[in-house]
C-alpha cells in the first residue's frame, strides 16, 4: 500500500470518527453533516484524479467522480432555501441525489467490459434484471420495513421514498454486475466498490426514511455509513488498475459470476420467509419481488447451461480439430502436464519411441539416470536441464530449444531437438508443450566432424583445437584446486628425417613419437599433438611428479625411432608448466611457449619449467616489442663510433657506427637484446635508413687523421637487403648528408650474400659502382670459405674475433689467419681484424700484415663528441702505450662484447 492510499484511508477514518461524534453529540449534528460533505469533494477529487487520462478503463471512474457531488449539491441548496419543513427539505436534497445515482448506474455499466466471446450480452442483462430485483426487494425491506409502514405517509412522501429505493436498487443492481463480470485480478476493485456502494445507498437510503418516517435522531448515525462507504469508493478507485488486452473472466471470476444470481436469489428468499417466521405478513411488493427473482434465476440458469453447452461443444471442436492437425503433423509434439507427467503424445512421437500414444500418458518422462538406460525416459541431466529452464522462465513464454536423449523401446539412445512453450499460466491449458524433432543421425554426424575438428588424423591424438578444449577444463578445474600440469614437447631432427627419407618417414616417426608419449603417460593423462613436431601432455600431480614424468618422456622420445626408410636419432626440448588458478588457455600457451624456447636456448635434451623469471622477460621483450617503433622520432636512439687502425700507420683511418637504445624506462638496452626484436617486428628497414643518415651526416663532420678522410662503416641487416631498397635508402643517404660515395663502407655478412639470390649480388655491384665500399664481416664463423672470396663482389675482409682469438697462442690458427691475409691481399682485399683484445693479439696480427684493426685493445665504442677529441688531440694517431692517451680513451670494452646493431640474426 503506497503512501497515497495510507493517507486517504487516514482521512476516511477521521472523517468517520469526526461522523460517530457528531452522531452521539446532538449539538455537533451540523458538523457531522459538513464532514460528509467534505467527505464526498475529497471522493470525487480522488476518482476524477486516480489512473492515467485519456484511457478507455478511466472514462467510467470519471463519470463516477461527478456522483459524489451531487448530494453536495443537495445540501448547498438546502442551507441556502432554509425548507420550511422536513419534507421540502428531503425534497429538495433527493432532487440532486437520483440524478447522481443515474450516473452511478451509468459509469457502473460503463465498467462490465463485453467479452468477445459471447455475441450478445443476454446473460449480462439477465443479471442486471436480476440484481435489480433483488436489490429492488432488499431496500425496500430496509428504507420501508416487512410490512405496510409507509401507507400513511402523504403521496409526496410515498414518491421520494419509492424513488430512493429504485435509486439505490438500482445502484447496488449495478455495482453487483460489476463484480460478477469483473475478471479475477479486478474482483478485490469489484468487491470494494459493492461494498462502498451498498454503505453509501443503506447509508443515504436510511437517512431518508428515518426523516420521513419521524426518526430523525437516526439521520446523523446514517452519515457514518455513508463517509464509510466514501472510503471504499476511494479503495476501489487505488486497487483497480486497467485490464490487459484480451483479458477474460476466467477460473476464480466465472464461478462468483456464476454464484451472485444464486446468492441474490437465497437473499431475497430470506427477506420473505423470516418475517413470515417472526408473524408479519410480506407486502405484494416483496412478494411480486420473490416470484420475479426466482423466475429471472431460472431463466439465467437456463442461458448459463445454454452458453456452457455451446462453449464446451466449441472446446471439444477446436480440441478435435488441433488433435487432428497434430496427429496428422509427423512433427513429433509432447504435452506435459503441471507435475511434468505426459498429459498427450502426438503419434509421431510415440512412433519415434516405438511405443503406443496411450500407453505414455501419465508417464513420468523426466524420471530417468545419467545417461538412462529405462526405456521411454529422459536422461537426467536433460531432465534437470528441463526443470531449470521452465523454473527461470515467465509464465506463457517460449523457453527456447533443449537438447532431450530418451531411450526408445529397443534401447537405442535417440536424441531430439525440443522446442519448449510453458503455458502453465493459462489456466484453460496449465501445460508444457515439448516440439521435437529428432536429430539422432545429426547429431551423430556432428560428433563425428567434431572428432575430425579436435583429432589429428596422423597420430589419432587431439590436435591443437581439442588440447585447447582440454586446457580450457582444465584451467576450470585449477579453481577446485586439482593438481596439473602442461607438458609440451618440441621435437628436433625431422628435417634431416625430411631430407635423407622423404614425408612418409617423417609421418612413421611421427606416429611412432605419439604412441610412445601415449604409452609412457597414465591412462587419464591427455596426450595430443599441437604442431608439426610438438606434442603436449596434461599430467596430473605436482611440479615434482611432472619433472619426473617429463624426464620420462624426454627418455622415450630420444631412443632411436626405426622406420622402413632407416633408423633416426632425434632429440627434444621440454617445457613445465604447473595449471595454477586464474589462468587461461592463452596464459598456459604463453608460459609454455616461454619454457621450451628457454629449454631450447639452454641446450638439448631437456626440460625447463617455466618460473617468474621467464615471465619477466617476456614481458620485458613485449614492451620492448611496442616501444621500439618510433624509438628514434623520440630521441632514445643514439650512435656510437668504433675506430679502425692502420697497423702501418699506427692511426684511425675509419669508424664504424654503432647503434644504441636508452629506453625511458628500463634504461639502456644491448643491441643483442633490442636488434632480434627488430626483426621479429619488421622495423630494421626504419633503424637501417635513421641509422644511415645519422652516420652519415656525422661522418661529414668527422676531421681528417693525417690529412686523409676517415672511412664510415655501417652495417647492413639481411632484411634490409631482401628488401631490396637498400640501394635506393643509400643514395638518399649520401645525398641528403653530402658523404662521398668513396668514404662509405657497407657492412655484410657472407650469408645474407649467398642464401638472398641474384639480386643481392646485382645491388652489391650497383652500390660498388657508385663508389661504395662493401666489407665482407664476420668471416671465420659458420660456413666461411676462401672459395667464397674469389666471387663475391667485396672491398674489404673483416676477420671474426673467433677467427683471431687464439691467433697468439695455436700455431694452427695463426697459420690459417696467414693463409687468409695471403688469399685477400693477392685479390686486393684490405683486411681488418676485430676484437683485438691483448698486445699479443696485435703484435702476432701484424707481423702476419694485416693492414687494420679494431678491438678493446685500441679503443672502446666511442660517442662522437669523444672520437672528435681523439681525432683532434693525437691527429688521429692511436696505438697502445702511446702518451697522451689514458685508459678511459680505451675503455673496458671491445668489439667481443659488443654486438654491432642491426646485424641480422
Amino acid at each position: 500500500m503506497d503512501r497515497r492510499t495510507k493517507w486517504v484511508l487516514a482521512c476516511a477514518l477521521a472523517a468517520a470518527v469526526a461522523c460517530v461524534v457528531a452522531a452521539v453529540v446532538p449539538a455537533l449534528h451540523p458538523v457531522g453533516e459538513v464532514v460528509t460533505a467534505l467527505a464526498g469533494v475529497l471522493t470525487a477529487a480522488v476518482l476524477w484524479r486516480s489512473g492515467r487520462p485519456g484511457e478507455p478503463a478511466d472514462r467510467p471512474w470519471r463519470l463516477l467522480a461527478v456522483a459524489p457531488l451531487l448530494p453536495v449539491a443537495g445540501l448547498v441548496t438546502s442551507v441556502a432555501v432554509d425548507p420550511a419543513s422536513v419534507l421540502e427539505d428531503v425534497v429538495l436534497r433527493w432532487v440532486f441525489i437520483v440524478p447522481g445515482h443515474v450516473l452511478a448506474v451509468l459509469a457502473l455499466l460503463g465498467m462490465v467490459r463485453r467479452s468477445p466471446r459471447r455475441p450478445t450480452c443476454l446473460r449480462t442483462g439477465l443479471e442486471l434484471a436480476l440484481f435489480g430485483t433483488a436489490a429492488l426487494v432488499v431496500m425496500q425491506v430496509l428504507l420501508v420495513g416487512p410490512g405496510s409502514g409507509w401507507t400513511a405517509l402523504s403521496a409526496v412522501a410515498r414518491l421520494v421514498l419509492g424513488a430512493a429505493v429504485l435509486a439505490t436498487a438500482a445502484t447496488m443492481a449495478a455495482a453487483l454486475t460489476v463484480l460478477g463480470a469483473a475478471e479475477a485480478r479486478r474482483q478485490p476493485a469489484a468487491a470494494a466498490l459493492l461494498a462502498g456502494l451498498v454503505a453509501v445507498c443503506a447509508g443515504r437510503g436510511a437517512a431518508t426514511s428515518a426523516a420521513l418516517l419521524g426518526a430523525p435522531g437516526a439521520v446523523p448515525a446514517t452519515r457514518v455509513a455513508v463517509v464509510v462507504g466514501l472510503a471504499l469508493l476511494v479503495l476501489a478507485r487505488l486497487l483497480d488498475t486497467a485490464p490487459a488486452a484480451g483479458a477474460h473472466p476466467g477460473g476464480r471470476a466465472a464461478q462468483l459470476r456464476s454464484a451472485l444470481p444464486h446468492l441474490a436469489l437465497v437473499v431475497v428468499v430470506a427477506l420473505v420467509v423470516v418475517p413470515v417466521v417472526l408473524g408479519t405478513a410480506p407486502t405484494g411488493t416483496t412478494l411480486g419481488g420473490a416470484l420475479a427473482c426466482a423466475a429471472l434465476a431460472a431463466v439465467h440458469r437456463w442461458v448459463t447451461a445454454r452458453e456452457d453447452h455451446l462453449r464446451g461443444a466449441r472446446l471439444r471442436r477446436d480440441e478435435a480439430y488441433f488433435r487432428s492437425l497434430l496427429s496428422a503433423s509427423s512433427e513429433p509434439v509432447l504435452v506435459l502436464d503441471a507435475r511434468l507427467r505426459v498429459g498427450w503424445a502426438s503419434p509421431a512421437f510415440a512412433a519415434l519411441l516405438g511405443r503406443d500414444p496411450a500407453d505414455l500418458v501419465g508417464r513420468d518422462l523426466l524420471a530417468g539416470s545419467a545417461p538412462t538406460t529405462r526405456p521411454g525416459t529422459v536422461d537426467a541431466h536433460d531432465a534437470a536441464a528441463l526443470r531449470t529452464r521452465l523454473a527461470g522462465s515467465a509464465p506463457g513464454s517460449a523457453g527456447g530449444l533443449l537438447v532431450l536423449h530418451v531411450r526408445d523401446a529397443d534401447g537405442e539412445r535417440r536424441c531430439l531437438e525440443a522446442g519448449v512453450s510453458d503455458l502453465r499460466g493459462d489456466a484453460a491449458i496449465a501445460s508444457v508443450v515439448l516440439h521435437c524433432r529428432d536429430v539422432t543421425e545429426r547429431e551423430a554426424r556432428e560428433r563425428a566432424l567434431e572428432e575430425v575438428a579436435f583429432t589429428d588424423t596422423l597420430t589419432g591424438l587431439p590436435n591443437r583445437a581439442g588440447w585447447d578444449a582440454e586446457l580450457a577444463a582444465a584451467a576450470g578445474r585449477a579453481d577446485a584446486g586439482t593438481g596439473e600440469a602442461v607438458l609440451v614437447f618440441e621435437v628436433s631432427g625431422l628435417g634431416e628425417v625430411r631430407e635423407h627419407a622423404g614425408r612418409d618417414a617423417v609421418a612413421d616417426v611421427l606416429v611412432e613419437l605419439g604412441r610412445r608419449l601415449r604409452d609412457a603417460v597414465r591412462g587419464d593423462e591427455v596426450v595430443a599433438r599441437v604442431a608439426g613436431g610438438a606434442f603436449a601432455v596434461l599430467a596430473a600431480g605436482d611440479g615434482d611428479t611432472a619433472d619426473r614424468l617429463a624426464d620420462r618422456c624426454l627418455a622415450v622420445l630420444e631412443r632411436p625411432v626405426s622406420t622402413p626408410a632407416g633408423l633416426f636419432d632425434l632429440t627434444a626440448d621440454v617445457g613445465v608448466v604447473p595449471v595454477e588458478h586464474g589462468l587461461t588457455v592463452a596464459e598456459l600457451t604463453a608460459r609454455a611457449e616461454l619454457a621450451v624456447a628457454a629449454a631450447r636456448t639452454g641446450g638439448r635434451s631437456r626440460a625447463t619449467r617455466w618460473t617468474p623469471t621467464l615471465g619477466a622477460a617476456a614481458a620485458r621483450r613485449d614492451q620492448l616489442r611496442q616501444d621500439l617503433p618510433g624509438a628514434a622520432a623520440r630521441g632514445e636512439l643514439w650512435l656510437v663510433f668504433q675506430p679502425v687502425v692502420s697497423m702501418d700507420e699506427q692511426r684511425v683511418t675509419g669508424v664504424e657506427a654503432l647503434l644504441r637504445w636508452r629506453h625511458p624506462v628500463l634504461g639502456d638496452v644491448p643491441p643483442r637484446e633490442f636488434v632480434p626484436i627488430a626483426e621479429r617486428a619488421g622495423v630494421v628497414g626504419e633503424l637501417q635508413r635513421w641509422v644511415l643518415r645519422e652516420a652519415t651526416a656525422a661522418a661529414v663532420a668527422l676531421p681528417e687523421a693525417g690529412g686523409a678522410p676517415l672511412q664510415l662503416g655501417v652495417n647492413i641487416a639481411a632484411s634490409h637487403v631482401a628488401a631490396r631498397t637498400l640501394v635506393d635508402d643509400v643514395t638518399t643517404a649520401l645525398a641528403d648528408s653530402g658523404l662521398a660515395p668513396q668514404r662509405l663502407v657497407l657492412e655484410v655478412t657472407e650469408a645474407t650474400v649467398l642464401d638472398d639470390g641474384d639480386h643481392v649480388v646485382t645491388d652489391v655491384r650497383a652500390l660498388r659502382l657508385m663508389g661504395v665500399h662493401v666489407a665482407l664481416d664476420d668471416f671465420g664463423t659458420g660456413s666461411s670459405s676462401l672459395a667464397h672470396l674469389t666471387r663475391l663482389p667485396i672491398d674489404v675482409l673483416k676477420l671474426d674475433n673467433t677467427f683471431v682469438s687464439r691467433v697468439d697462442r695455436d700455431a694452427q690458427g695463426r697459420a690459417l689467419c696467414q693463409a687468409v691475409v695471403t688469399v685477400a691481399q693477392a685479390l686486393g682485399l684490405d683486411v681488418v681484424a676485430e676484437g683485438v683484445e691483448t698486445p699479443a693479439q696485435l703484435g702476432v696480427l701484424r707481423g702476419l700484415g694485416l693492414g687494420f684493426a679494431q678491438g678493446f685493445l685500441l679503443s672502446r665504442p666511442l660517442p662522437l663528441a669523444d672520437l672528435v677529441r681523439v681525432l683532434e688531440e693525437g691527429a688521429g694517431a692511436l696505438w697502445p702505450g702511446l702518451a697522451g692517451l689514458s685508459a678511459d680513451d680505451f675503455g673496458a670494452e671491445g668489439e667481443t662484447s659488443d654486438v654491432r646493431a642491426v646485424r641480422g640474426a
